[in-house]
């Protein structure tokens, strides 16, 4: 079998794990069915890392990878996937369930439930002022009151798996439908709306300022589109899929493709700043710093770079890596899938620091 066949191969192995994402089973490299949430969703506030993980939402420690809380305290039948999403007074996290929870960030306590959704929480939610903006695989996009009540639904052609973003005023909200779709964040109605020629399954990267959504699909294209109007202002075709947001800083585009290639893009045009191999699948976005950028792929490695492009470093874990790491402070919170542990704190140069370890 020639190297060109064992990558397309690789290749289609990885799509297939989103492809199966809403039936609940994912493709193990053995062939083997995993659960629907085989790897963890990661955010932090600075003091405090929040993860969730198959069958239970953890609140760990920053400093030391204590365990504060978890959420139920017993294994129950809701499965989580979604990163948690902290808003003032609350945390909130979707399950497979088909239950958006609202908990107490410090105690892990239920403050409330929704449970009009008809499908599993993909996505994270993401929150704009007094208003929680949550896509569901139902193929809606719900918004609610910081107490859960709805407040209106707007329905798309298929399931969400992207988190909306926001300029405030208008919510964009990416679909598998092959559309992006601009929504009055007041009422509910429509603005807008975009064929971009491809599914998309992560969320755009916002430039309110200069008025520019950025955003990858499964078609291989990079583009950018006007918040404005939904006009396309350039894209770009890529060799391999991608299965990744990309990270804006600068003026640059920073993402890597399942082909192995990490690559810096100009914001303004889609032209190529540089180019690097990898060698291995870069499956989730790229964390950006002052003087590097981290990129996670497939195999379980993070790779560092400059912002020019010269390889500094790179380690791996057991297991692998399907998101980005979450950058809180001179550290990295990385979430691993398929191995013994599933979240390690690292620095900046990747040693570690510690390694989360849930009481039985």
């Amino acid at each position: 079998m020639d190297t060109y066949t064992k990558r397309s191969m690789k290749n289609s192995k990885i799509l297939l794990i989103a492809l199966f994402l809403l039936g609940g089973v994912l493709l193990a490299s053995c062939g083997a069915p995993l659960s629907g949430s085989s790897w963890p969703g990661v955010s932090s506030n600075g003091d405090t890392v929040y993860v969730a993980y198959m069958q239970h939402v953890y609140a760990v420690r920053a400093a030391d990878g204590s365990m504060i809380w978890r959420f139920p305290e017993k294994a129950g039948r809701q499965m989580f996937f979604a990163a948690p999403v902290l808003a003032d007074d609350q945390l909130l996290v979707g399950d497979y369930e088909n239950v958006l929870h609202s908990l107490d960030p410090n105690t892990g306590v239920e403050k409330w439930l929704f449970a009009q959704a008809q499908a599993d929480w993909i996505a994270s939610p993401l929150v704009v002022g007094d208003v929680i903006l949550a896509p569901n695989a139902d193929h809606f996009l719900y918004a609610l009151s910081k107490n859960g009540s709805l407040l209106w639904k707007f329905e798309t052609g298929r399931a969400l798996w992207a988190q909306p973003v926001s300029d405030g005023e208008t919510v964009y909200q990416a679909s598998m439908d092959h559309k992006v779709y601009a929504i009055n964040i007041r009422d509910g109605q429509k603005l807008w709306s975009v064929d971009v020629g491809g599914a998309v399954i992560y969320s755009p990267a916002l430039d309110a300022e200069e008025g520019t959504l950025y955003l990858t699909t499964l078609a291989r294209n990079l583009m950018a589109i006007n918040t404005r109007d939904g006009s396309i202002r350039w894209q770009r075709k890529f060799e391999g899929g991608m299965w990744t947001q990309p990270a804006l800083k600068d003026g640059r585009l920073y993402l890597g493709d399942l082909q192995g290639m990490v690559y810096a893009i100009s914001a303004a045009d889609g032209t190529e700043v540089w180019s690097q191999k990898v060698d291995q699948p870069v499956t989730g976005k790229a964390a950006v710093l002052d003087s590097r950028v981290v990129f996670p792929t497939e195999d379980g490695s993070l790779i560092a770079m400059s912002l020019e492009g010269e390889r500094l470093w790179s380690r791996t874990f057991e297991g692998k890596l399907y998101t980005g790491p979450v950058v809180i402070g001179d550290r990295l919170a990385v979430g691993i899938a398929g191995g013994k542990e599933f979240l390690k704190m690292v620095s900046l140069d990747g040693q570690d620091l510690w390694t989360f370890v849930p009481p039985k």
